[in-house]
């Protein structure tokens, strides 16, 4: 007693979205009246139903059922052979109840779409773009990106020209857009572009799908830099002014007023120039007084101070090397008044010049100027917290930054952070780079035992293309001018 099923061999082919009906045929083996109830089992159930879902059949005969097959477009449901069972269970006879297995193709189709993040981006001389790819359909997507300007005035670079991409999953692409011309100066000019993504699998392109998107180019030199540059040349012009017309004339007017004063003669006097001459730098030998010549007429022995560096540790100019002490003139036995013998004071300012010789003048050099460089590698498992990384300045040096190179060449997704001790310098989105070279032109200063600490949250290792990496593997390098510090 019990019941048999027979399901056709012919393999039956259920397309996404669609209804496909198949017949079935049960039949009672026993000697009464049987009730069967029918139901699908296994992965299918939700998407094939029985009618009707229960027969009554006489002993020795048989019935038929169809198998309605409606498959749903989605991504979750794979193209392919789904297997499915048809159980018929026996109101009167339990043990006669049975179980039959068969098939069922899932078929293909094609849903796909393209994102552009951000639509719109404002650059100098180049922008970067996110082009998403997602496939909607059952099976996998291979794609070919292009873009274009309606007037050629950008040039476009894809990471990739093609991307496979799994159903039910997305591709992020980076996309590179520069303007063909620079301009200097003017106002931002809106270049709109479209990317075009086919799917290669369709010979017609009847599913190829586009995003719009916008470059805004900015002007190089901006008018508030512009306004900037004017008024520092006007500044610089009035303070050069100032110094020749003003300053520098009273100044001198100053110098030869102490010199006279401390000779004992007339400011206005001819022999007042000799004390003048020699307080400048090392003084010359002045000869005897002849009748009517000025004495002490000094020649600058001295070396000038080197410029100040760019870097704060170095402190002011680094003092000059004074000349030897000048040698006043005898006193003016043979000349016929006594300014000869006066002029020898002006030897005084070599004894002056003289004490730059064994030290430094003032400011003086604080430290010693080296170039450095380092490497900050970072090794982070995927998780929601930041895993740090650090280099440890040396006691005794400053280090000033000058150039980082940031890597992230496994294409890794998260978060970067650059931070001096605890404190957050940088911040920056790991998918956004492959390479990032930063150039200061104000050294970044990290003083004598501070750690320069790299920080990464690692959000998805080696990003949406790859997904196989175990953890994300970013660094940065370092360049930098080490100022080793002594009295």
């Amino acid at each position: 007693m019990g019941a048999t099923v027979v399901i056709p061999d012919t393999d039956t082919l259920a397309v996404p979205g669609e209804e496909v009906r198949r017949t079935v045929q049960v039949r009672n083996t026993g000697t009464v009246v049987d009730r069967f109830e029918l139901d699908v089992l296994g992965e299918a159930k939700d998407w094939i139903a029985v009618e009707p879902a229960q027969v009554n059949v006489f002993p020795d005969q048989s019935v038929e059922v169809r198998l309605v097959f409606t498959p749903p477009r989605s991504p979750d449901l794979s193209a392919g052979e789904v297997v499915y069972g048809l159980r018929v269970m026996s109101h009167e006879d339990i043990e006669g109840s049975v179980v039959e297995e068969s098939t069922v193709t899932v078929g293909a189709f094609t849903d796909h779409g393209v994102t552009l993040l951000p639509t719109t981006r404002r650059a100098r001389l180049s922008g970067r773009f996110n082009a998403i790819v997602d496939n909607r359909g059952n099976a996998p997507l291979r794609a070919q990106l292009f873009a274009s300007d309606p007037d050629a005035k950008l040039d476009f670079a894809f990471r990739y020209d093609e991307v496979e991409v799994a159903h039910g999953k997305s591709a992020v692409v980076p996309l590179k857009v520069k303007p063909k011309a620079r301009m200097w100066r003017g106002p931002d000019a809106p270049l709109p572009f479209q990317v075009l993504c086919v799917d290669e699998a369709d010979e017609a392109d009847e599913t190829e799908q586009t995003a719009d998107g916008a470059l805004v180019q900015a002007a190089i030199v901006s008018d508030g830099v512009a306004k900037f540059a004017l008024a520092v040349a006007a500044a610089v012009a009035a303070l050069l002014a100032l110094w020749f017309f003003v300053l520098q004339p009273s100044v001198e007017s100053e110098a030869r007023k102490q010199v006279a004063a401390a000779t004992g003669q007339d400011p206005d006097a001819p022999g007042a120039g000799g004390g003048a001459g020699a307080g400048k730098g090392g003084g010359a030998t002045a000869g005897a007084g002849e009748p009517g010549a000025t004495a002490g007429a000094g020649t600058s022995a001295g070396t000038g101070g080197s410029d100040q560096s760019r870097f704060p540790a170095l402190g002011g100019p680094v003092g000059g090397t004074g000349g030897e002490d000048g040698t006043g003139g005898e006193d003016g036995a043979d000349g016929e008044d006594d300014s000869g013998g006066k002029g020898g004071k002006g030897g005084k300012g070599g004894e002056d010049a003289k004490r730059g010789q064994d030290g430094t003048g003032r400011g003086g050099i604080a430290g010693q100027v080296r170039a450095v460089d380092f490497r900050i590698p970072v090794d982070a498992e995927k998780s929601d917290a930041f895993v740090t990384a650090r280099f440890t300045v040396p006691e005794d040096q400053t280090y000033y930054v000058t150039d980082i190179m940031f890597e992230n060449t496994s294409g890794d997704m998260g978060v970067l952070r650059l931070q001096r001790g605890d404190s957050v310098l940088r911040e920056m989105s790991l998918d956004t780079f492959r390479d990032r070279d930063d150039h200061y032109a104000e050294p970044i200063e990290f003083g004598p035992g501070t750690d320069v600490v790299l920080a990464v949250r690692c959000d998805m290792p080696g990003g949406l293309t790859t997904g196989t990496a175990a953890s994300c593997t970013p660094a940065a390098f370092f360049s930098a001018r080490a100022v080793t510090t002594r009295s």
